[in-house]
């Protein structure tokens, strides 16, 4: 899939909601972020919200108000991988395997490498 690039505000909210596990409100963003303004960060996800990359998943109570709690709809493995070439890929996977000392990783690794060639072949 193709997805836009974001730009630095845009990219800053999207790893804040791919690194958290529940649900945020905008204010939840603002408290979590390096200084942005609310105003910044409504905008934003309205934008992000318009291009389908998070999704309003329910209503917090925020003191006072209520508030509208998103979460994103694109991972950010997904995103990041959209504007890799294929032998970039295989450069990174290649990279990765030699690199690592972690025998669960590459054993991981391997399983994941089975499982896809026998989708692959269908057996």
């Amino acid at each position: 899939m193709n997805y836009t690039q974001l730009t630095k505000r845009e990219s800053q909210i999207m790893t804040i909601l791919w690194n958290h596990d529940q649900e945020m409100s905008a204010n939840d963003i603002k408290l979590t972020s390096d200084g942005l303004s609310i105003y910044t960060i409504s905008q934003a996800l309205q934008y992000l919200l318009s291009i389908g990359y998070v999704e309003v998943t329910g209503i917090g109570k925020n003191k006072k108000s209520i508030a509208r709690l998103y979460s994103p709809c694109i991972s950010e493995s997904d995103y990041v991988s959209s504007f890799i070439k294929k032998e970039t890929f295989e450069e990174i996977a290649v990279h990765y395997v030699q690199s690592s000392n972690d025998i669960d990783e590459i054993t991981k690794l391997e399983h994941l490498i089975e499982k896809k060639k026998k989708e692959l072949t269908g057996k």
